[in-house]
């Protein structure tokens, strides 16, 4: 595609413009090179000269000579023409010879199924989804339109997916939670007979796991997108908008409110209530319920080892210090 072309979609108006040209690629602003576009949100960045071709900004930047597009927003537009360039091609109404599909299923004939995918009765998928190879769909699984599902994904049956999902590979949904009872001294499985819904424009990281309800639903709600190597329980309720990153954990039946982040390794007990708008600093254990619209974190920054252990020299001297003032 020819710079020219790229203004004209996003209605940008350009600065210094030495030539229209064939974009090779969209580089950091770094690596970019003379055929390259690349971005500037605050040109205070700008630590070495520009070599990119053409940069979308958001206002012109006097001495830079590099061709500028200014647009509203830098980040977001670049965001975009990265989707526009690279727009993943598939197969459209195709079926592989290798898929092993049960009788009874119901597969839009615009929707792409790939080698060794297995799907069980009674599953139905809506319009231009993509099932990748080597994927499992249990019996009874509704996966709606425009769904991505990446290659090694296991979807237990009586599990609906929404529109817009993206799942990656070796993701797990469906899986019994992790739920015993005492008798004779043994742990004895609860079996789980509940579902799991996924609702539209979810996506769902490589390597997480989301058990299904014992009863009833475990719910993950429009637009909250989740990190690789999470862990969802069984009964939680994840509110809308939410952001869960890498290695967080979730005990059974949470509810999260909507717009809420939960940085990396956030664990969070069974039975816990977060409000809408929170936001949980990284490595923080949340063990009682989180009042909406506030920052919690219990989390210890980094710091040099020989001064932590002199810190916890201290601490243990702590009990003896409060002994003796009392």
């Amino acid at each position: 595609m020819r710079l020219s072309e790229i203004v004209e979609i996003f209605d940008g108006r350009v600065f210094n413009l030495k030539e229209d040209f064939e974009v090779e690629g969209l580089k950091s602003l770094d690596t970019a090179g003379e055929r390259d576009i690349s971005f500037i949100v605050n040109p205070k960045s700008i630590k070495s000269e520009v070599k990119a071709g053409a940069v979308f900004v958001r206002e012109r930047i006097d001495g830079l000579q590099t061709t500028q597009i200014l647009v509203k927003d830098p980040a977001v537009t670049f965001y975009k023409l990265i989707d526009l360039l690279n727009q993943e091609t598939q197969k459209v109404g195709h079926i592989s010879k290798t898929a092993i599909i049960s009788g009874d299923v119901s597969i839009d004939s615009s929707s792409f199924v790939g080698d060794y995918v297995v799907i069980e009765e009674r599953v139905k998928i809506g319009r231009n989804s993509i099932i990748k190879p080597f994927t499992f769909i249990g019996k009874n699984t509704f996966i709606g339109d425009n769904c991505i599902i990446h290659p090694r994904v296991v979807i237990y049956g009586d599990t609906t997916i929404g529109n817009n999902v993206i799942i990656h590979s070796g993701a797990v949904i469906g899986s019994d939670g992790f739920g015993y009872y005492q008798e004779d001294g043994r742990h004895k499985k609860i079996k789980h007979i509940g579902k799991v819904v996924i609702e539209d424009d979810v996506e769902i990281g490589s390597n997480t796991t989301i058990d299904r309800a014992m009863l009833d639903v475990t719910v993950i709600k429009k637009g909250t997108k989740i990190d690789n190597l999470v862990m969802i329980g069984h009964n939680c309720k994840i509110g809308e908008n939410c952001i869960l990153v890498s290695q967080v954990g979730i005990a059974g039946s949470c509810n999260i409110g909507n717009n809420v982040i939960l940085a990396g390794q956030v664990g969070v007990a069974d039975h816990i209530n977060i409000g809408d708008n929170v936001i949980v600093t990284a490595k923080s254990g949340v063990g009682s319920d989180l009042p909406p619209n506030n920052i919690y974190g219990n989390g210890l920054p980094a710091i040099e080892w020989r001064r932590w252990k002199k810190i916890l020299v201290y601490l243990q001297k702590l009990p003896e210090l409060f002994k003796s003032k009392s």
